[in-house]
């Protein structure tokens, strides 16, 4: 009886044992898989930054390229307008002249 008890408390330990290796291997395994799960979760977010990045980015080209011609516009009709007043006060000028240089009234 007392060989039969050395060998079950023997059987008990050798299967709390494994009991115990397998726990490790499967915390092993749960570990690794969140890990690759992490990495996989941060790869997606990565990628998903650049597209909405790529999306902005073309957002403002589109507007700074919109800004662009609306200046440019502005600026040549600005210059058209400072040429009309040139070509205006230039004939006021020239008269000016006339009448100080030939005294004409």
């Amino acid at each position: 009886m007392a060989k039969d008890t050395m060998q079950a408390v023997s059987q008990a330990e050798q299967d709390a044992r494994q009991a115990v290796l397998r726990a490790k291997e499967e915390g092993d395994q749960l570990v690794a898989k969140a890990a690759q799960e992490g990495k996989d979760a941060v790869a997606a977010a990565v990628k998903e930054a650049k597209k909405k990045a790529d999306v902005l980015r073309g957002v403002a080209r589109a507007d700074a390229e919109k800004l662009h011609a609306q200046s440019v516009q502005a600026l040549e009709e600005t210059q058209q307008r400072l040429k009309a007043s040139a070509g205006d006060a230039r004939g006021k000028v020239v008269g000016e002249i006339r009448k100080i240089v030939l005294g004409q009234p």
